[in-house]
């Protein structure tokens, strides 16, 4: 529901109960938890647990997917003593029970985004998966386990656990997303469409092991082949990783009976997963970095040679112009960096104080949520920094449950640019390199550039200004979207700093390899068209430059996926609609499945304008998402017609107009 103004939000009051399901700490360790065991049997070593679920069998039971598998000591220990005793004998195992392996190896298994102490050592098997399959494949990685364990006892890899996993096939091909083709997308499948996804939530929410853990339900092609039309049509659903996928068989079986039960050949896939990459972790404003921590953050766009520049314009790096302190404390080793993301465009609007086009920013309110005070981080278990639900009547608790007017000033929340995650990132990299060769040809002009950085930041010079106004968290479209937007108001020499809706030159697109696809847009972002996002014809090219993926090409869908956020939860039980608050429908904009291009949107991306070939603004894009093995990926977005009317009504029509910002 969206309410018309900032007057007729209802007041705060506690929840008679709140929905724990949404904490954010237990998802976290519901991510890293293994596999709910199905059986339990003895070796040398004493007893290990089984999990045996469609597609994968392991002891002890694995990590929920996706995993991924890499190298580790324990490994390197394991060849240097056992050689590849394992792996054959695994292999000879297999085929003994009539299972024919595709491959079988020593590795280390992991989920993405770990830290190199939580690899695990892991014979690994791969084998073609049929109905068959679960007692042979629990029979072969019993024996195996009993058979890796005997080989360890009394050697300096007894303390080391080895673990035996065998998945299918299936688990390890690359799948390719595209959205529903124009030609198989019927009026009857559009109309079809809404209540297929409500009578599969139904379904889902008469289970315990699925009910209220839905994060997404969307209909999309989705297979293993790269000629797109081959693969089917398919309801995806993804649950949060406390769902246990042991006791998925009878959920997914009456979902696809009512899947059939409709003429649009529609197949289900179900699996763990959240929406959106997981909220930026909090690091330490100057810690060491292993190399493979400094290569994700440059996957991501940081860069420690960028120069700053004073203008600031679209897809640029924006953030919250302050650090976090981890608990009470403000000592220099409690302090956090915020996360980051990324300056849509420039918008101008009219109020009824202020009659002449003034420029403001346009981004994601999640983006800037750290800024307000009452932003919280803990620790957990394993040492990682992770929000919290803010603290109680604080500016950020208002803000989240009633969205910030454009009068309420006295909710200080100041942004900058560039943001101090990147800047600290920088300096580390930069003081690291400057002192490991103090005499390289190279270190003159590394320190003069440090020096140079340091001085932007130590003269305030990264200021861009302050929140005017933010929707919060409680706000939705007519159509029962998202709304999640804040304006910043150039402040101080942030005044000096407003730059252009420059977008992307044909060479620009041609270096990111986009030859045939990319915009015939040249020059500024332009206005909307009259209907906006509603005007792009499904399967149309669209567009956006974000400050993680930088620009990316990717495919409209008219067809909404219905999708929950963790971070909200907090504001779930004041919403006015009790009807699944937790889910919003959104529109999807899907990238190319192509091999060197993984994600169209990552965490930094937040915020960015999504436009179409013409270079008209036609939506705020929110979050990216990635199926588990997809080669393409897709994200959220808000139709821009829609974050437009809503900041007008918000403010209780003190903004009169609005538009684009047209550059001078």
């Amino acid at each position: 529901m969206a309410f018309s103004s900032f007057e007729d939000l209802p007041s705060i009051a506690d929840p008679s109960e709140k929905p724990d399901i949404f904490d954010f700490a237990r998802r976290k360790r519901a991510r890293s938890r293994r596999t709910e065991p199905s059986s339990s049997d003895s070796s040398d070593a004493g007893t290990f647990l089984i999990s045996n679920v469609k597609f994968r069998v392991g002891a002890p039971p694995p990590q929920p997917l996706p995993v991924q598998s890499g190298c580790s000591v324990g490994c390197t220990l394991v060849r240097e003593v056992l050689g590849t005793s394992l792996q054959d004998q695994a292999e000879n195992i297999a085929k003994a029970k009539g299972v024919q392996p595709l491959s079988v190896g020593l590795v280390a298994r992991f989920v993405p985004g770990s830290t190199l102490d939580n690899r695990c050592a892991t014979i690994l098997i791969v084998a073609k998966w049929d109905d068959a399959s679960p007692p042979i494949w629990e029979k072969v990685v019993k024996k195996t386990k009993k058979f890796v364990d005997s080989s360890t006892r009394g050697s300096h890899l007894e303390d080391l656990e080895i673990s035996v996993e065998m998945i299918a096939e299936e688990l390890t091909l690359d799948k390719y997303i595209s959205p529903v083709p124009t030609k198989e997308l019927t009026d009857a499948l559009r109309l079809d469409w809404p209540l297929i996804a409500e009578k599969a939530l139904d379904i889902l929410d008469a289970y315990p092991a699925t009910k209220s853990r839905v994060t997404s339900i969307a209909l999309f092609k989705l297979g293993f082949s790269r000629d797109f039309d081959k693969n089917p049509l398919t309801v995806y659903i993804s649950v949060d990783y406390e769902s246990e996928e042991g006791k998925w068989p009878a959920i997914v079986g009456e979902i696809q009976q009512l899947l059939n039960r409709y003429p649009h050949n529609l197949r289900l896939h179900l699996e763990h997963n959240t929406s959106g990459e997981p909220y930026p972790e909090f690091h330490l404003v100057n810690r060491p970095m292993t190399a493979e921590q400094k290569a994700i953050k440059t996957n991501l766009g940081f860069d420690p040679d960028r120069k700053y520049n004073k203008l600031v314009g679209l897809g640029d790096d924006i953030g919250p112009e302050c650090y976090i302190s981890l608990g009470d404390s403000a000592s220099a080793d409690q302090l956090r960096v915020p996360g980051l993301g990324t300056l849509g465009c420039w918008i101008e609007i009219k109020t009824t104080r202020q009659p002449q086009w003034t420029k403001y920013a346009l981004t994601n309110y999640h983006v800037v949520r750290p800024a307000f005070d009452g932003f919280q981080i803990r620790t957990n278990d394993k040492n990682e920094t992770i929000p919290v639900t803010p603290v109680k009547d604080s500016d950020l608790w208002e803000v989240d449950l009633k969205g910030m007017g454009p009068n309420l000033n006295s909710k200080k929340a100041d942004i900058e640019h560039p943001t101090r995650a990147k800047h600290c990132f920088a300096v580390q990299v930069l003081t690291e390199e400057i002192e490991s060769d103090p005499n390289d040809v190279d270190t003159p002009k590394l320190r003069e550039h440090l020096n140079n950085i340091k001085s932007f930041f130590d003269n305030d010079e990264q200021h861009l200004g302050s929140i005017y106004c933010a929707s919060g968290y409680t706000r939705r479209t007519p159509n029962g979207g998202r709304l999640d937007w804040a304006l910043i108001k150039p402040t101080g020499n942030g005044v000096d700093r407003v730059g252009k809706n420059s977008l992307p030159t044909r060479e620009d697109w041609h270096r990111k390899g986009y030859i045939t696809s990319k915009p015939k847009a040249k020059g500024s972002l332009k206005q909307p068209p009259t209907h906006g996002l509603r005007s792009i014809k499904n399967g149309a090219p669209i567009f956006k430059v974000g400050t993680s993926t930088g620009l990316t090409a990717g495919l409209f869908s008219e067809i909404k996926l219905k999708v929950s956020f963790v971070e909200d939860a907090h504001v779930l039980p004041y919403m006015v609609s009790k009807h699944r608050p937790y889910l919003s429908d959104e529109f999807l904009y899907l990238g190319f499945p192509d091999p060197a291009e993984h994600w169209l949107a990552r965490k930094g991306d937040s915020g960015s304008v999504v436009f179409n070939g013409d270079g008209a603004a036609v939506g705020l894009l929110s979050r990216g998402h990635m199926a588990q093995q997809a080669k393409g990926s897709y994200a959220y977005i808000t139709p821009i017609e829609d974050v437009f009317e809503d900041i007008k009504a918000f403010s209780s029509k003190q903004i009169t107009d609005i538009r684009i910002a047209e550059d001078q």
